[in-house]
């Protein structure tokens, strides 16, 4: 795997402390994995990359 976004068990509990109340910027670590998920991580990087803490701060999103 390349990213934890393709596991089968994404999200885990491993990953529970890097987003369950965790403070910005580190949950955007897993915000990032969920879109990657949903996306996949070539449409990703093409068109949200660049712009994801723009995303992830002021815009609206949906996972």
């Amino acid at each position: 795997m390349k990213t934890c976004a393709e596991c089968d068990d994404f999200p885990c509990e491993y990953l529970h402390r890097y987003s369950d109340q965790a403070m910005k910027p580190h949950n955007t670590k897993v915000f990032n994995l969920c879109r990657i998920k949903k996306l996949g991580i070539e449409k990703w990087t093409k068109e949200e990359a660049g712009d994801i803490l723009d995303k992830y701060y002021y815009g609206t999103w949906i996972l």
